[in-house]
């Protein structure tokens, strides 16, 4: 059953960007940037860390470069470090949020990932958006400037973000 899920997931993560963009024309980044954050939460529900690894460093190799991969398995693979999470400016990302993910051009090589997440916490919709840096040959190369903004509801993203 999780072998369907994760086929149905890179199926959607494909097909997504081509039927819900009429208005926002993507580019080739703009759909491998959508397809590996679309993977990213599938693996991030796996339980079984031996097995998450595995498929992130999969993942890592397809869609980022090896300095940006280096890092993030670093921070992982360290005892002594937080864990922190590179690929979302540490905020995660589920699967919930993939029917609003948003992925903006604002440079040859950079864009705007934005995206609704409950905030368990605080009981509250947020934002969540940071910039992906990719390097000369579309991979991530980096991920940056991670902010935050409450939101009323996840379908707000739109209307709170015009620039």
């Amino acid at each position: 059953m999780k072998h369907f899920f994760i086929i149905l997931m890179l199926l959607v993560s494909i097909l997504y960007p081509e039927t819900c963009c009429a208005q926002q024309q993507s580019d080739h980044n703009q759909v491998s940037i959508r397809a590996f954050y679309s993977n990213y939460a599938v693996i991030s529900d796996i339980n079984d860390y031996d097995k998450y690894l595995d498929e992130f460093k999969s993942l890592l190799d397809k869609y980022a470069s090896d300095s940006f991969k280096k890092k993030v398995i670093d921070e992982l693979e360290n005892p002594k470090s937080p864990a922190e999470d590179f690929v979302t400016g540490n905020w995660g990302i589920d699967l919930s949020s993939l029917s609003y993910l948003k992925i903006e051009k604002k440079g040859p090589s950079l864009y705007l990932v934005r995206y609704p997440l409950y905030d368990f916490d605080t009981k509250k919709n947020m934002e969540i958006g940071f910039y992906v840096k990719l390097d000369n040959h579309g991979k991530i190369h980096s991920v940056d400037g991670s902010y935050t903004k409450e939101i009323s509801t996840p379908s707000d993203l739109d209307s709170q973000h015009k620039k």
